[in-house]
């Protein structure tokens, strides 16, 4: 979606509100082809090379507690970290990140 035209400039200028959730767990999409279209674009997958990939667009990022190792490398692009399980393998587990980002990102 960042694509298409003019998305990336305005959600730039309101950065401060947007929220990234990661889709990778260490070097693993959780599902489909983000770690490879990572890869063929050069940016490392992991959660901090979505985040540097994102910087520009938002200023906070959810990952998952497994990559809390990354977490001053991603503070370094002046964004706010949130960690919790990202893995949605059911409606309860969706409901509690949905709940999770709502209380605690307060954007």
């Amino acid at each position: 979606m960042l694509q298409i035209k003019g998305i990336r400039k305005e959600l730039s200028k309101m950065k401060k509100k947007v929220v990234a959730v990661s889709p990778l767990i260490g070097d693993k999409a959780i599902s489909g082809p983000a770690a490879q279209y990572m890869e063929a674009a050069g940016i490392d997958v992991n959660a901090y090379g979505l985040a540097k990939m994102y910087s520009d667009v938002c200023s906070n990022i959810v990952i998952d507690t497994k990559d809390k190792s990354l977490v001053k490398k991603i503070q370094n692009l002046d964004m706010k970290i949130y960690d919790t399980k990202i893995t949605m393998k059911n409606q309860q587990a969706e409901e509690a990140l949905a709940s999770f980002i709502l209380k605690q990102v307060h954007v």
